[in-house]
């Protein structure tokens, strides 16, 4: 693959996120509210066919192809773009440098980012469904190791190691939720389109795996792409000030304090004396 392939796409809005940050309500936010970035899918196709997940290419079975990457660009004037990758790209390389490095030349690039105690109760749910050390308490699961670092550790490392590079723009998950409004004239100005400012601003909620799988198999236009913490639709992550213990918002102090004060969810570790004996 040259970089030539990318000639006559459109800019590309590339969303850098740990997982279960509000990744998907971000790509649906954008593609409700701005003309340039709605797509459409084939009847029969994933939801996933109305952005590029980047992470794709790297899938250990069936991995997407760089001529279908593209494809997928072309459905939109400023196609969406999401990954999970750290900076650098290194995971893509040398497989896919070229292809990366050209996609990231012509591109508005966003951190988003979330509470990390509020994205450790959702990666719990969520990884239940597929990874047996993850039924467990959400205590054990908050310790145990991920690339040699505990959980909250990494989701601190991933947020923080974005947040420095240059040129990348963070975006709260929390102000798109309290105030949709300002945050598309935000994102108006920086990208350079007009929001519709389309009631409800926020994209609907999803109520479960079957209507995900309906809207595949029957929709072209789909208005969220979801992907739920619990697939059946049933269970909600719990709030983090229910779930931790006194020991887990030490733990968590400990491991991601710093990253809780950068990002301004908290000014001091006095959150871990709260509502603790």
């Amino acid at each position: 693959m040259t970089r030539t392939g990318l000639h006559g796409i459109g800019r590309r809005i590339v969303l850098v996120t740990h997982r279960r940050s509000g990744t998907h309500l971000t790509i649906d936010l954008l593609r409700r509210q701005f003309e340039a970035c709605d797509a459409r899918k084939r009847l029969g196709e994933p939801l996933h066919a109305l952005y590029l997940n980047l992470d794709l290419l790297l899938a250990s079975r069936r991995p997407l192809r760089e001529t279908r990457a593209l494809a997928l660009l072309r459905r939109a004037r400023r196609p969406i773009v999401k990954t999970h990758a750290l900076p650098g790209f290194e995971r893509f390389r040398p497989a896919h440098s070229a292809f990366v490095d050209a996609l990231l030349d012509d591109a508005d690039v966003y951190s988003v980012h979330r509470d990390g105690r509020d994205v450790m109760c959702s990666l719990h749910l969520y990884f239940q469904a597929f990874d047996p050390r993850a039924r467990c308490k959400l205590s054990e699961f908050l310790r145990q190791q991920e690339d040699g670092m505990s959980r909250p550790r990494r989701w601190a490392d991933h947020v923080m190691r974005w947040h420095s590079v240059a040129g990348v723009r963070p975006l709260a998950y929390e102000g798109l939720i309290s105030d949709p409004r300002a945050a598309l004239e935000r994102l108006g100005g920086e990208l350079g389109l007009t929001p519709r400012f389309q009631e409800p601003l926020l994209p609907a909620r999803l109520r479960g795996a079957w209507q995900a799988r309906w809207w595949r198999l029957a929709s072209r236009h789909p208005p969220v792409t979801t992907v739920l913490s619990d697939p059946s639709g049933r269970r909600r992550p719990r709030r983090w000030r229910d779930a931790f213990t006194p020991a887990d918002r030490a733990f968590f102090q400990r491991e991601a304090g710093e990253a809780l004060l950068a990002l301004g969810y908290e000014r001091s570790d006095a959150w871990t004396r709260e509502g603790g004996d």
